[in-house]
């Protein structure tokens, strides 16, 4: 029965793990997570290289909102039709975490000095921390098919804003200077008074409310955003007498998408 119990305890030792073996895959070990590590930088620091050298106008849509483009991805400006300047700088790591294009941005002319944070994803725009002043004339390039055209200047304080895609929403406070507006396809100017706009977010809605400075209490135009992007703008027959540049009859409304 000796060599059979020999041949057991043979065979036991066998089947053990070598402690030797075990303590030499440890540094073995190591050396490939240093590895892993040192290829994601590398392959991290490549596109923060193409980033840095791909041309400005890769990503400016052309339109009559622009005059030019000059810079990169990285730092780059175009020129705003009424002659301010939109310069940004990339931020790479807010661009990794959020999955998006993340940048710093200001905007400056004769009347604008605005800036702050956006990250413009496949099917939406995040505005963060948007504060400063600007020129009437910067509403075309935000949004070129309103109808009419204004020579005044803006106060604007807006937390957040996120238009495109699901989610939609809008937070802050817009104020003008008395100034004028005119229907885009022509016609007499309008003098106007100073107004406040007021954008409260609650739940899937987010309401905005047009006013005269003075007077906060008499609502001259509202518009809903709804969270899917539906738009409902609704004219008050005091904003009709205020605002006919707009186009909308007493009461009248529009509504779309964004």
């Amino acid at each position: 029965m000796t060599p059979l119990i020999r041949r057991g305890r043979i065979a036991e030792a066998s089947e053990r793990p070598d402690d030797s073996r075990v303590s030499s895959d440890i540094p073995r070990q190591a050396a490939r997570r240093r590895l892993i590590r040192f290829a994601g930088l590398g392959i991290a620091a490549y596109v923060v290289a193409m980033v840095a050298t791909i041309p400005a106008g890769a990503i400016v849509e052309r339109g009559a909102w622009r005059t030019g483009v000059e810079g990169t991805v990285w730092n780059g400006e175009v020129g705003l039709a009424g002659g301010s300047v939109l310069s940004w700088e990339w931020a790479p790591l807010r661009s990794f975490v959020s999955l998006a294009f993340a940048a710093d941005w200001n905007a400056k002319g004769a009347a604008t000095n605005l800036g702050g944070r956006a990250s413009i994803g496949p099917s939406s725009t995040t505005v963060d921390a948007m504060t400063g002043s600007a020129d009437g004339t910067l509403l075309q390039a935000i949004q070129p098919d309103l109808p009419f055209v204004c020579d005044m200047t803006m106060q604007l304080d807006f937390p957040k804003a996120r238009l495109g895609g699901s989610g939609q929403m809008v937070e802050g406070q817009l104020l003008t200077d008395p100034g004028s507006c005119r229907p885009k396809a022509g016609g007499v100017a309008t003098p106007v008074p100073a107004l406040v706009l007021t954008a409260n977010h609650v739940g899937d809605r987010s309401t905005m409310t047009l006013a005269p400075a003075t007077q906060r209490r008499r609502t001259l135009m509202t518009m809903v955003l709804g969270g899917d992007g539906t738009v409902d703008v609704q004219l008050t027959p005091e904003g009709a007498a205020v605002l006919p540049f707009v186009g909308l009859p007493p009461g009248g409304s529009i509504k779309g998408k964004i």
